[in-house]
Formats: structure tokens, sequence, C-alpha cells
């Protein structure tokens, strides 16, 4: 008798085999989808845009005026962060560098929104399938 402990059975290895493949396919789908690339951010205080900013390589130094004093801005890399703050935990400052569309920096005390903002694409029909209203 063969008596030998097995680990996986043919069909075991059929649907490892399928998942393996259905994973594999969502991923490269996932890597297709590019995002667009960042050409501005939009810093918005006390909820009302205030400036507008190219995201450059060049790095440049800005200050930008709050509430509580104020922050200091650094752009460089096309990459946006804020460098110092009036705040007490400074987590405004804690959030590092973005520069990927849709990416946010929030700053509570100081009432302070840094959005990341990319070029606007433009709208196929083709590329529609229903608009809502």
């Amino acid at each position: 008798m063969n008596n030998k402990k097995r680990y996986f059975r043919k069909g075991d290895i059929l649907i490892y085999s399928l998942l393996i493949l259905v994973f594999a396919v969502l991923g490269f789908k996932i890597t297709e989808f590019k995002a667009s690339d960042a050409s501005n951010a939009e810093v918005y205080v006390n909820n009302e845009l205030k400036y507008v900013y190219p995201l450059q390589e060049e790095e440049r130094d800005l200050f930008v005026a709050t509430d509580i004093g104020g922050v200091n801005i650094k752009i460089k890399d096309k990459k946006i962060r804020v460098t110092t703050s009036n705040s007490p935990l400074k987590l405004n400052v804690k959030q590092g560098w973005i520069g990927n569309p849709g990416e946010v920096i929030i700053g509570v005390p100081d009432r302070l929104i840094i959005k990341v903002i990319g070029k606007s694409k433009k709208i196929d029909s083709e590329d529609m399938d229903f608009i809502i209203r």
C-alpha cells in the first residue's frame, strides 16, 4: 500500500495555478494604469485657494502666511513638502514629500491644505461609457 502523505492533490494544484494566474493578470492590469504627471500644487489657507505653484526640478523655498504664523514650503524635483510650521505637533512637516496627483498635505492648526494636481487629460467619447446626472 502507498501510505505516503500528500500535501497537494491534482485538483489543488489546478486551483492554485488558476489563482496565481488571476492575481498575475490583475497585477499587470493595475500597473498599466499610469497616473498623470504632477504639474501644479494648490495651496489652500482657511479653505480658500491662495496660491498655485508649478512643480519644478529646481529648488524653490516659499513662505505661506497662516493664522498661527505661517509655514515654509520647499519645491524640488517635482515634489513639494512643508519644512517648518508653528503648529504644536508639526504633523504637516512629518508628512514629508508629495509629488503624485491626488496626494495631500494637511495642517489642521495652520488651516493649510496642499494638493498636488495633475495635468488634465482630454476625455475621448470612446473612453466614456456613460454620464450620470
